[in-house]
């Protein structure tokens, strides 16, 4: 795989893999999005590695403004080593708070998180988390993620994050706000985020096992009449998962959110996929095949 740090490209090996010094058990993220200055709060619960030598703890960051690092609810020492935050002399277990501040609207790397017609959007495959949070941005660290959204209520009415939604409500100076829990524990590359003026076709459908699931696509306005086939291939693959390999949806919802100006093409985050309009919308009067 190729890395690329200064427009210079950086070999990895899977001959080299090493195992993380350490291991982060839980993500408690809280953002205030704003499009030039979104604040980002990030509390970790994190462990040693045993297997591993010990040595000190290194994060990757990418063009984050870095304001407070607490370890254990105590402010900590740490130093820049490149785009690494380095962290010395931790326990075993601790809890580790960073707040940073980014420019989403400014973000024209369209990695991590960036802004597009007014909505914000997540891309964190392979390497983009660490554009939104100081973090061990590598796929086999695995954690659960509560995720809490909060900005202006007219300017983005609809806030989505992985998971369940689990709270949501108003916030003085016409804001509001969302909570999201995902409690499987996935790689930071799963994760995604969504705000925005979107509108959804929605379909409610129950489970073998007898539980029901909410199935979203959401949309800008002029697009909801192609989300009929969306909605009718997740309900099929839904159902396809469970027949076939004896695997029902594991959470209270699942999401696709289609824009046309998604730059991936497609992105497949746990329980909220994007996808730009050209791969996953169609009008039956007008599609065809070809």
């Amino acid at each position: 795989m190729l890395q690329m740090r200064d427009a210079q490209p950086v070999v990895v090996r899977r001959e080299d893999y090493t195992a993380p010094a350490y291991w982060i058990d839980t993500v408690e993220l809280v953002f205030d999005l704003d499009p030039a200055k979104t604040r980002v709060l990030n509390r970790m619960r994190l462990r040693r590695n045993p297997h591993v030598p010990v040595q000190p703890l290194r994060l990757d960051g990418d063009e984050l403004n870095l304001a407070r690092v607490l370890v254990d609810g105590q402010g900590a020492s740490f130093r820049m080593e490149s785009d690494q935050l380095v962290i010395d002399a931790l326990p075993d277990a601790f809890e580790l708070e960073i707040f940073t501040t980014c420019c989403p609207i400014k973000n024209t790397k369209l990695m991590g998180l960036f802004v597009s017609e007014d909505t914000f959007f997540t891309q964190c495959e392979a390497e983009g988390f660490r554009r939104i949070t100081y973090f061990l941005d590598r796929p086999d660290v695995m954690a659960s993620y509560e995720v809490t959204l909060r900005a202006n209520k007219a300017a983005y009415p609809v806030l989505l994050s992985n998971g369940n939604l689990v709270d949501q409500g108003e916030l003085p100076d016409g804001r509001h706000f969302a909570k999201w829990v995902d409690p499987f524990k996935k790689p930071a590359y799963l994760f995604a985020l969504v705000a925005g003026k979107l509108v959804a076709r929605e379909q409610r459908i129950t489970a073998r096992n007898g539980r029901e699931h909410l199935l979203q696509v959401f949309v800008r306005a002029g697009d909801l009449d192609k989300t009929e086939h969306a909605m009718n291939s997740l309900i099929h693959s839904v159902a396809w998962d469970e027949a076939r390999f004896g695997l029902p949806l594991d959470l209270d919802r699942f999401m696709i959110v289609a824009t046309s100006d998604f730059n991936m093409g497609a992105m497949e985050n746990k329980g909220l996929n994007i996808f730009n309009t050209k791969y996953v919308l169609a009008n039956q009067a007008t599609a065809t095949d070809a």
